[in-house]
């Protein structure tokens, strides 16, 4: 939670500090999630800093622990949301979801994550949203914001 914290604080003061700059020069500002895209790998090395048993993850896997895959995830409200693309096979998320002007919602942790707990694929999206309810067993929240 520590380095979910700190790197959203980081994003918060960047983020106040480019929008004007945008707006003088005439540019409508990115948003906070695309600013954030990066985030992710930031939790990661911060975690890994507090906790040596995460390493880095081998072929399409962002992050290791014990064997086991690993990624984090930001996505804006409440849900995840994962490339069409992406091949399910047991990987466990750590989920950060984040509310307007880049403040932590929640926190928690999606594990053992198998393809039915995702949206049907379909031909005219690019995304899958998790369904909460069909995950529910898998899912572990750490954090809720008041």
């Amino acid at each position: 939670m520590l380095a979910v914290t700190s790197a959203f604080r980081k994003l918060k003061n960047l983020y106040a500090k480019i929008v004007p700059i945008f707006e003088d020069y005439g540019f409508k500002p990115p948003s906070a999630g695309v600013v954030a895209r990066d985030l992710s790998e930031k939790i990661e090395k911060a975690s890994s800093q507090h906790c040596d048993s995460f390493i880095k993850g081998t072929s399409h896997c962002d992050w290791c622990r014990f064997d086991q895959d690993w990624e984090v995830k930001i996505c804006k409200d409440s849900g995840l949301t994962i490339n069409q693309s992406k091949v399910i096979n047991g990987e466990n998320y750590i989920v950060v979801n984040y509310k307007q002007n880049s403040l932590v919602k929640s926190v928690w942790v999606l594990w053992e994550t198998h393809d039915s707990f995702f949206s049907p694929r379909l031909r005219n999206s690019n995304a899958r949203s998790l369904n909460r309810e069909t995950a529910s067993r898998n899912i572990e929240v750490i954090h809720e914001a008041a």
